[in-house]
């Protein structure tokens, strides 16, 4: 790239908003030379025709100028002009004392006047080099750009490098020029135009070698028909999410592949079991292994519905909990079970969903082979709710007869019972059961951080989830 090298590190356009004067040191110099002697050519005009009254008053302007301009030479000005000022009276008025009085009170107030611009220039100068330095340092591009035109009147190293230009001489062209579209240019002023300032656009720029870098962008109105934008380079990162995006998904694959062999595997289990009650010698012993399918297909069930949720890793309780019901009902010997499940918006990952899976296989199990004898309506109820201290409660009732009165659960020896026990430990959570029109189990256990998250955020999920089966 034949590019110049930058002298300084913010480029300064030609129709600047801050630069409406000249700022050459060479220039300035001989145009203060001029008006220095411009304004002692007319004081010596003024004296040799009697006008005293308003010309020392001239002298302010290369004070004033010098002052501003060079402030290390603004009190030296001062003085001099003060002393040609106090010499010229002299030479010319000679002894009148009001009129010499005069010029050096005005030789004082030439000293604080210069002395005042002096300390105002230099904290303008020290304001302005502050400016520039967090211009030119930023690591963010900005850009300062006419919304008329397009034209850019100042750019700093952030916003030159990633484009691949050096300073004005490397061709660079107007800022709507630089636009992949030119309707995200129009999109960016009229914003920033109507609404004063716009955050966070994305935009895709042409570089100096024509290929494109992705930026986010904001913009806000400045100095009058100006607009001021900043940039940040997000090629890289865009790039390195794309591969992130694509590994991740190659990764959902793999899972969902490895979630549906093992429940083809757990299905090749029960068909063993199934086999082998046939086998069986009694009733008691088709009875286990019937009960051992049960937990097999609860487990099965668990990884069909992993690879097939909306959320990788976690799976939504009411679809799963629905069918594990009707699965249980439809494998048991009752019939007409009428099954009501509540547990919208809970998502278990399956640590929770394996233990929550096995208890209500357990209590549907039991409830299916002791609870309904001479009932004509039965009815299982399941509800899985949150509560506002990231406690997720589990309900399961049944409208049977209950338990003997002379039964006592907690020191109950049967497998189901003492399994129902193990797994409510292992969720780190406790159980309470009453006898009152039925059975009622309630559980509360702790859900995780995530859980918690995907609970909040349940609705947005099943809109995208519809969208994702319209689609």
């Amino acid at each position: 790239m034949n590019s110049q090298v930058p002298q300084s590190p913010v480029w300064k356009g030609t129709d600047n908003p801050f630069v409406q004067i000249p700022e050459d040191p060479g220039i300035m110099r001989i145009l203060i030379i001029i008006v220095a002697a411009a304004t002692i050519s007319v004081a010596v005009f003024s004296l040799t025709h009697g006008i005293v009254a308003l010309y020392q008053y001239l002298f302010l302007l290369p004070i004033v100028m010098t002052a501003y301009f060079f402030p290390r030479y603004g009190i030296a000005a001062s003085i001099v002009m003060g002393l040609s000022l106090v010499l010229l009276n002299v030479m010319f008025v000679g002894e009148n004392l009001p009129v010499l009085s005069l010029a050096c009170v005005t030789f004082g107030v030439f000293l604080g006047i210069g002395g005042i611009v002096t300390m105002m220039s230099e904290n303008i100068t020290g304001l302005k080099k502050r400016y520039q330095d967090i211009f030119a340092m930023s690591e963010a591009g900005i850009v300062i750009f006419s919304r008329d035109t397009g034209c850019i009147t100042e750019a700093n190293p952030g916003f030159l490098a990633p484009l691949g230009y050096e300073s004005t001489g490397s061709g660079l062209p107007a800022f709507c020029d630089l636009f992949e579209r030119i309707e995200q240019y129009h999109d960016l002023t009229e914003g920033a135009t109507i609404n004063g300032r716009i955050t966070d656009r994305k935009c895709s720029l042409r570089t100096a070698t024509g290929t494109q870098r992705q930026f986010q962008v904001s913009a806000r109105k400045f100095a009058g028909p100006f607009i001021l934008c900043t940039l940040m380079d997000i090629t890289e990162r865009k790039q390195y999410e794309d591969i992130l995006r694509q590994s991740l998904s190659e990764k959902e694959i793999l899972l969902k592949e490895i979630h549906h062999r093992v429940k083809n595997n757990m299905q090749v289990i029960m068909s063993l079991l199934e086999l082998n009650a046939l086998k069986a010698e009694n009733s008691r012993e088709r009875s286990q292994y019937a009960e051992m399918q049960g937990r097999v297909m609860t487990m099965a069930l668990i990884h069909e519905k992993l690879y097939q949720s909306p959320v990788s890793g976690f799976i939504e309780g009411e679809v799963y909990f629905s069918e594990l019901l009707k699965n249980v009902v439809s494998a048991s010997a009752t019939p007409g079970v009428n099954c009501f499940v509540e547990a919208a918006g809970i998502f278990l990952d399956i640590d929770k969903a394996i233990p929550c899976g096995l208890i209500i296989n357990e209590l549907a199990t039991n409830s299916l082979k002791y609870a309904f004898h001479n009932r004509s309506e039965p009815e299982i109820h399941l509800a899985l709710v949150m509560d506002n201290d990231g406690i997720c409660v589990l309900d399961y009732s049944d409208n049977g007869g209950g338990f003997p009165d002379s039964y006592d659960i907690s020191a109950s020896e049967t497998l189901g019972i003492r399994l129902v026990h193990m797994l409510v430990r292992q969720l780190k959570g406790v159980i309470s059961i009453t006898k009152n029109n039925g059975t009622h189990f309630c559980i509360r256990f702790p859900l995780n951080i995530y859980e918690r998250e995907l609970r909040a955020s349940a609705a947005q999920i099943a809109e995208q989830t519809t969208i994702a089966q319209w689609a």
